[in-house]
């Protein structure tokens, strides 16, 4: 049976927020590297963290997610993601991430 919940384990799709759990996983400079993506190339952070889990499932099709530690596969499959297609992006250096951080880049 379809639902049309909104709600999946990356985030609240309608707005795109990234779900806590997996916010609080995720480095501050993967945190800037998705708000950057999102406003210079208009795309959606939870569609690129979607995009970055298919490709990491693609290559451990044996895994089986948990709750508890899921925000750290996504945050290892965003890592990949990330340098794979670091030449189709906007490019984001350390020093743009280190004054924020996860809690303030949920949005």
């Amino acid at each position: 049976m379809a639902t049309s919940d909104p709600i999946h384990p990356l985030g609240h799709e309608d707005s795109d927020q990234i779900d806590p759990t997996v916010a609080r996983a995720l480095t501050p400079y993967e945190m800037e590297w998705l708000r950057r993506q999102c406003h210079e190339l208009k795309l959606k952070k939870l569609q690129i963290l979607r995009q970055a889990l298919f490709e990491w499932i693609s290559e451990h099709p044996g895994y089986r997610f948990y709750e508890e530690d899921f925000g750290d596969t996504m945050r290892i499959a965003l890592e990949k993601f990330i340098r794979q297609h670091s030449r189709e992006f906007v490019p984001v250096t350390a020093d743009d991430a280190s004054d924020k951080t996860p809690n303030t880049a949920l949005g």
